[in-house]
């Protein structure tokens, strides 16, 4: 018995078996073109996703720390001339943390450091209560005023000082106000506090609009 090779044949370039007989290839069919409109929007489209997407990484990478260049600056929020001296007794002592009017100030923690009036000073953090106002809108930070201890930690003894509480979300005070603090002094004398923010000014009111209030 004689064997003959078998040839190898496209399936994709012959006529199916209902066609055979007619013994005619089926020709291969190329897409069609879009139309020179449709690539030309689509493009339009991709572009302005890109440019749309580099200002929102630009404008959040100033935010948020991640790049600091000559619209942010690190900063502390103080008082004016501190310690302040809260007399024995004092209730609602009004003591106030200015915002210049050259810059936001975006709060990332407080620092809250509460001693007696003597020398050299004993660290007594349970001794005053206090509540915090944003000056700009005139909201209360809590609904009544709480143990000092509760903001922040302080430290006594050969490490007498304090450890920041951070806010669990940055806080923005507005340039040109304030910030309130009314402090009880629960204490039989007089005590002496200081406190600080601390966190970032930011110059350009327009990267702040990623986080205007809702």
């Amino acid at each position: 018995m004689a064997y003959y090779p078998v040839q190898q044949v496209n399936p994709y370039l012959v006529a199916p078996p209902m066609l055979q007989g007619f013994g005619q290839p089926m020709a291969a069919v190329a897409p069609a073109a879009p139309p020179p409109a449709f690539v030309q929007a689509q493009q339009m489209m991709l572009d302005q996703i890109r440019g749309l997407a580099a200002a929102v990484t630009q404008e959040i990478a100033q935010l948020f720390g991640v790049r600091l260049d000559r619209n942010e600056e690190t900063a502390w929020l103080t008082l004016e001339n501190p310690p302040v001296l809260i007399a024995s007794g004092a209730v609602n002592s009004r003591q106030i943390l200015s915002v210049g009017q050259e810059a936001d100030f975006v709060a990332v923690g407080l620092l809250l450091h509460v001693t007696d009036n003597a020398a050299p000073p004993v660290v007594t953090p349970n001794s005053i209560r206090l509540q915090i106002v944003d000056g700009s809108t005139n909201r209360q930070l809590m609904r009544a005023q709480i143990p000092a201890s509760f903001l922040s930690e302080t430290v006594a003894g050969a490490t007498a000082g304090s450890r920041p509480w951070f806010l669990p979300k940055p806080r923005i005070f507005s340039r040109n106000s304030n910030v309130i603090f009314l402090i009880n002094n629960i204490a039989g004398a007089d005590r002496r506090v200081d406190i600080s923010f601390f966190g970032y000014r930011i110059y350009d009111v327009g990267a702040l609009d990623l986080t205007r209030a809702r």
